[in-house]
């Protein structure tokens, strides 16, 4: 019975490999976070701008009667908060004007939960141009991340994605 002997061979190592395992469970899983990319805005084409614009090398976005410089440069850290500056022009019939008042600034997270506050400055006009004047701009955020910025004058809106990362 050669063949009943190697059947029981078998079985008993089977048994024996079976005891041998751990009632542990597995360890889990490293969690990785899962970055996504932050899909910035981009540029309005220079002939979808309004002529006082397209005359710029500034990367604009906007439509009808509110446009924003976007920023091309990263913010400057302030303590904790990183600020980034930028332009916003209001317009009347094509041309920059103050006429209708500042514009409301705000910010969120993209990525996460988390608001930001808008400043907006007195209106300038933009060194070495006779036709450019805009609304200075600062928004700081309290942590690097994808963020949308918000623009509001009267019922005219923009908003735009912007990376904030530190310098």
């Amino acid at each position: 019975m050669p063949p009943l002997r190697a059947l029981a061979a078998v079985a008993a190592l089977t048994i024996c490999t079976g005891c041998s395992m751990t009632d542990e469970a597995p360890a889990p899983a490293a969690v990785v976070p899962v970055t996504v990319p932050c899909a910035e805005t981009e540029a309005t084409p220079i002939a979808d701008r309004p002529p006082v614009l397209a005359a710029t090398t500034r990367p604009w976005f906007g439509q009808d009667d509110l446009w924003v410089g976007l920023p091309d440069y990263p913010p400057d850290a302030q303590g904790d908060a990183l600020v980034l500056r930028f332009p916003m022009v209001t317009l009347a019939q094509g041309a920059p004007t103050d006429e209708r008042g500042a514009p409301v600034v705000t910010a969120e997270r993209a990525d996460s939960a988390g608001e930001a506050p808008g400043r907006v400055g007195v209106y300038s006009r933009a060194y070495g141009t006779d036709a450019l004047s805009f609304w200075p701009v600062s928004v700081v955020f309290p942590d690097p991340g994808c963020w949308t910025v918000s623009g509001l004058l009267g019922t005219a809106s923009l908003q735009f994605t912007v990376s904030v990362e530190r310098p």
